[in-house]
């Protein structure tokens, strides 16, 4: 790894720096990546900037406040990607043809800290702890997966040449937070390798923070890969029935703060009650799925209160989801609208995914051409069709590269994405004008 971080270009007032220079330390310490640079100067003070300009070293003393003025741009990071080769990894299930970054798999610490990416530790060095530590890079997010050597070998495909428990340990000594996933994978982690491994993850709170218990996603596209088995029904109940248990152990230890989670989709296919808000703490593994049905109804909650207050009159909308998404959507969503607004008529569009198959129900899966078959073809459509908001990504993009408004200008129907919920205020100001053009 080169230890300089290159400038791009400069966005602030012009002073000592130049684009394209090269930052090779700060003070006495050695320049890596733009962590470094975001640590050295935090704070009051000054320090000694020393760069590569061609092929020429300049220094000069700034103070951190003269360095800030600048606003320095620099190159992107290039991130440490995975070499391990999981036998359930998503990416290796994903069809052909779709865009490059897709496949791109990242293990990289850094990744963790700034994005809460998941990461194995598979390949960290002894120094990569040691940086983890001194720059205090905290939460992390860890995908352990099992506590024994053997069954980690045999999940993520390769060979164990460190121990995962010493190095979190390690971690956790040196004051890291840490919020560990499991991915149940029926056969291999389940049973006494899952009890093994939460009460290991246990044993390091409070600097294991969280343990989150995810089932196995598997595509129609597993060409060449080992055969694995989907997570039951009757295995999410029992799932769950353990989990309880656990908590109500855990919980004597941490005062009351959460320590296991089940992702929504075990409650979901066993036809269980969510857990209530208060289960899930301060939502650390949201992202994960962890929380996230909960977490809606809080902030549908909201936006309910603010919508009584302002009526918007009687309205109609469909709302897209994946099939996982509508049986939340039915049991929890549907009658609660019918008491609290019943002005507002809502229509669902459970999609099927014809991209990654049936098995795959989550509506952040979705692809733009699976949502415009499925609309083509609905007979209950009404109003503005309302996308969720982790069905595209920053560029506004679906996976298959389409975008809301090629689905709009198909349709002929207003077309909307949600950033929250669809009763957002933004939603219905957006809903209420399109629908009266």
């Amino acid at each position: 790894m080169a230890m300089t971080v290159r400038i791009a270009r400069i966005d602030g007032t012009p002073g000592f720096f130049r684009a394209g220079d090269e930052i090779v330390s700060i003070g006495s310490r050695p320049v890596e990546d733009q962590l470094d640079v975001l640590f050295r100067t935090a704070g009051d003070g000054g320090a000694r900037f020393t760069v590569r300009r061609g092929t020429r070293t300049h220094t000069r003393l700034l103070t951190f406040d003269a360095f800030a003025r600048e606003r320095l741009v620099f190159d992107p990071m290039r991130f440490v990607r995975c070499r391990s080769n999981c036998i359930f990894c998503f990416m290796d299930q994903m069809p052909e043809g779709l865009r490059r970054s897709l496949y791109e798999k990242d293990d990289d610490y850094r990744l963790s800290f700034l994005f809460g990416n998941f990461i194995t530790l598979n390949d960290a060095s002894d120094r990569d702890i040691k940086r983890i530590i001194e720059l205090t890079l905290s939460p992390l997010y860890v995908s352990v997966h099992a506590a024994s050597k053997s069954i980690r070998e045999r999940l993520f495909g390769r060979p164990m040449h460190r121990d995962i428990m010493k190095d979190l340990a390690r971690l956790a000594r040196g004051g890291i937070t840490m919020h560990a996933q499991i991915v149940l994978v029926p056969g291999i982690n389940d049973g006494a390798v899952l009890r093994d491994t939460v009460r290991k993850l246990f044993a390091l709170y409070p600097g294991c923070r969280s343990v989150a218990i995810v089932p196995v996603g598997l595509t129609r596209h597993r060409e060449r890969l080992p055969r694995l088995r989907r997570v039951t029904v009757r295995q999410s109940r029992t799932l769950i029935d353990w989990a309880g248990r656990e908590r109500k152990r855990c919980s004597r230890r941490t005062g009351g703060d959460p320590f296991l989670h089940l992702a929504d989709e075990f409650y979901l296919a066993a036809n269980r009650t969510l857990p209530p808000a208060e289960s899930y703490g301060d939502f650390p593994q949201l992202a994960n799925g962890v929380g996230m049905c909960r977490h809606f109804l809080e902030q549908l909650e909201e936006d309910i209160v603010r919508l009584k207050r302002r009526p918007p009159g009687k309205m109609s909308m469909t709302v897209v989801t994946g099939t996982l998404g509508a049986k939340f959507l039915r049991r929890y969503v549907t009658p609660l609208l019918r008491e609290r607004v019943p002005s507002v008529s809502l229509r669902l569009l459970a999609v099927r995914s014809g991209l990654f198959g049936p098995s795959v129900g989550v509506s952040g899966l979705l692809s733009g051409r699976d949502i415009l078959r499925c609309a083509k073809r609905s007979r209950t459509r009404a109003g503005c069709l309302i996308i969720p908001a982790n069905a595209v990504n920053h560029d506004r993009l679906f996976l298959d590269d389409m975008r809301p408004a090629d689905i709009e200008r198909d349709l002929g129907v207003p077309v909307v994405v949600a950033r929250t919920t669809f009763l957002e205020p933004r939603v219905i100001r957006r809903c209420n004008a399109r629908c009266a053009r």
